[in-house]
């Protein structure tokens, strides 16, 4: 993976590799006669090094902005405002050094061509790497969201593993109805009735359970979705379950008004997959 978010960028090598790339370009097409000699080389070190400023003022920004405006919030304004900023700040950069660096060296401004041309062109390369880091980004995400997939699937084939008699048996999850806590004992309860005593909490238990098909309820049950028909809403926004018939579990659980819109939302998600 790129790393964890804020820390996905592993961009390094690729600035180290991008920036003289980009410098190079922008020196063939800046430039229609290249001699060998020391301008070049100073002019062509000072463009580089004023590139990998330029690169690091581009990324503080993508990376703040990822802490303040996600690009779940709104992706076009969070683009607006990206591309806007990193132009602005790069652009006043670019211009601020360029000129000191000219009113050091020469004793003439800077051609025309610098702020009709030359700046169109640093426009290009700002865009182009603003859509680098958002394709990172969204690569990442990808990537994330496949891993998150990954460990569901292996979850759901490896089971809760039960006492059977003198051996251990393991339970796929589909056939589990719920855990919960009975008199300070934790069960675990199958959709065929079937009950099995467990040495964990739910505390502990409540990890390692696929969160797509099992929800905390309360601090007393957490139940599969296959053992839910609906739910009666009671007074201050409670919620209490509409269970399967044949349900042994010892009462109805019930869903508290703070917990109860996540419920909800759980719910619709878990009847949409099936």
């Amino acid at each position: 993976m790129l790393g964890r978010y804020l820390g996905k960028y592993n961009d390094v090598l690729l600035a180290v590799v991008l920036i003289p790339v980009i410098n190079t370009i922008n020196y063939h097409l800046t430039y229609s006669v290249i001699r060998w000699d020391w301008y070049t080389v100073a002019t062509y070190t000072i463009d580089t090094v004023s590139g990998y400023i330029s690169w690091w003022i581009i990324r503080t920004v993508i990376r703040r902005l990822d802490r303040t405006m996600r690009y779940e919030n709104g992706l076009a304004r969070r683009l607006a405002v990206q591309i806007g900023l990193t132009n602005a700040l790069v652009l006043a950069f670019t211009i601020g050094a360029t000129e000191g660096v000219n009113a050091l060296y020469w004793d003439k401004p800077l051609p025309r061509s610098f702020y009709t041309y030359n700046l169109f062109i640093f426009f290009i390369w700002i865009l182009v790497i603003n859509g680098i880091y958002t394709g990172l980004y969204f690569y990442d995400q990808l990537r994330e969201v496949r891993q998150l997939r990954e460990r569901e699937r292996n979850l759901k084939s490896s089971g809760f593993q039960v006492q059977r008699g003198a051996r251990v048996a393991r339970l796929p999850f589909a056939e589990i109805a719920a855990f919960y806590s009975d008199e300070g004992q934790t069960y675990l309860q199958t959709l065929e009735g079937e009950t099995f005593a467990l040495e964990r909490s739910l505390n502990r238990i409540e990890p390692l359970v696929p969160d797509t098909d099992f929800f905390r309820v309360n601090r007393k049950y957490i139940i599969n979705r296959r053992l839910i028909l609906g739910y009666r809403k009671q007074e201050y926004g409670k919620l209490v379950l509409e269970l399967r018939p044949g349900s042994r579990l010892p009462d109805l659980p019930g869903v508290s008004r703070l917990t109860a819109p996540a419920f909800k939302e759980w719910l619709g998600m878990a009847i949409e997959r099936v």
